[in-house]
């Protein structure tokens, strides 16, 4: 996304970011601490998460907060939709419970399997620490949906390369000799004191002013919803904003990465920002490029697709000629593929802020020559049909489904 993400995951398609790949380039939500008796140690919305490693450090070191994105369709056996209430009474109660540090909900559609259509995803991202306790949670969520509601659950894992943390100078990223191009996913709580406090105006102005002029060559900004329980036991719920970067793993970048999430921190009153680093990536910009390592066991991967749809600086490619496309191109050759809304921006040659609409197109297939061919047509067949540059791709061979 996760599937992973990403949410992670940059973005924006664009010239701008092309150049990275080229040349070298070139700051979470908050509640109370999460009580010691809850044993894994997530993420998402809620300094609670990061007490909970803290805590656990000081007698042992605990096992690594991995990745568990869980991509639920909303349409039952017999085609009857499942409602927004139903799902979210689903978390509250099944899931939240489970990994009460935190989570993150991300509103998506496409097919989860060979035998479904298309229809509405429900897309949960969870840190949680890599225990056989957790994966036996995961494993019971899965169990209860598909029996409640008989509808189709996919789960994908990362953990490989995945540095997780929750605020400044936690030294997330190895800062390699020769610099090469990681995944940063940035999650931002937009409560304050327990009630909404930043607008979605006030948080677009503070990615224009903040982030990206340190990341002048494109970000991805995605819509969530997280959620957590305090220490005494309250639902708490909130908006947040993912924002996913592909950036070089310099110290410079690590720095701004710091700057950004110490001035939200700050500007916002907030406890935590949680920061999310994928190293084990592949990226590139078109369909020339060889994406992947075709083994001689297939395997699954993860292919994230980044589209905008400005053409010739203005929005061109509507919501119609997109699902057309996917019609046409994508869904005749894989039958598990989840769409994103985002918003991509980033700074022109002339130093003008570039924003537009985009989509995000995360991929669970084996690495096999025919599905890198046909991912290789569906790159090329975007770029000429709506005249783009290019299309971010973003593959990670490292996950387990």
């Amino acid at each position: 996304m996760v599937l992973d993400t990403i949410f992670y995951s940059q973005s924006i398609i664009s010239s701008g970011l092309e150049t990275l790949i080229n040349s070298t380039s070139a700051g979470l939500p908050r509640s109370p601490s999460l009580s010691t008796a809850l044993d894994w140690g997530q993420t998402n919305f809620g300094n609670h998460a990061a007490s909970a490693a803290s805590n656990a450090s000081v007698s042992t070191a605990p096992p690594s907060l991995i990745q568990q994105d869980l991509y639920f369709g909303l349409t039952r056996a017999n085609g009857c939709p499942i409602s927004d209430a139903e799902f979210q009474i689903f978390i509250d109660n099944v899931i939240t419970p489970r990994f009460a540090a935190g989570l993150t909900i991300f509103d998506g559609e496409g097919e989860l399997h060979k035998h479904s259509t298309a229809g509405d995803i429900k897309v949960i991202t969870l840190y949680a620490q890599g225990t056989s306790e957790n994966q036996a949670a995961i494993d019971q969520i899965v169990k209860d949906y598909r029996q409640q509601f008989e509808s189709n659950v996919l789960q994908v894992t990362n953990e490989d390369d995945l540095n997780v943390g929750f605020g400044v100078g936690e030294d997330l990223i190895d800062n390699d000799p020769t610099p090469e191009l990681i995944q940063v996913d940035l999650f931002f709580g937009r409560n304050i004191g327990g009630v909404e406090g930043v607008s979605q105006a006030q948080f677009q102005t503070f990615v224009d002013t903040v982030i990206t002029p340190r990341f002048p060559a494109g970000l991805t900004n995605v819509d969530a919803n997280g959620q957590f329980l305090s220490s005494d036991g309250q639902l708490i719920r909130e908006p947040s904003e993912v924002v996913s970067l592909i950036l070089e793993d310099t110290q410079a970048n690590e720095t701004a990465i710091d700057e950004i999430v110490a001035e939200y921190i700050k500007q916002f009153q907030q406890e935590s920002v949680l920061i999310a680093v994928n190293e084990d990536i592949t990226v590139a910009f078109g369909a020339d490029d060889d994406l992947i390592d075709n083994d001689p066991v297939p395997e699954q991967i993860q292919v994230d697709l980044f589209f905008g749809r400005n053409i010739g600086g203005v929005e061109g490619v509507s919501e119609e000629a997109f699902q057309e496309f996917l019609n046409h191109f994508v869904d005749p050759h894989f039958n598990n593929f989840t769409v994103l809304d985002a918003d991509g921006q980033f700074l022109s040659s002339t130093g003008d802020l570039i924003k537009e609409r985009s989509k995000e197109v995360s991929f669970i297939f084996e690495d096999t020559q025919a599905n890198e061919a046909a991912i290789k047509t569906v790159i090329s067949e975007y770029i000429k049909q709506f005249q783009q540059e290019s299309v971010l791709i973003v593959v990670d061979e490292d996950i387990n489904s």
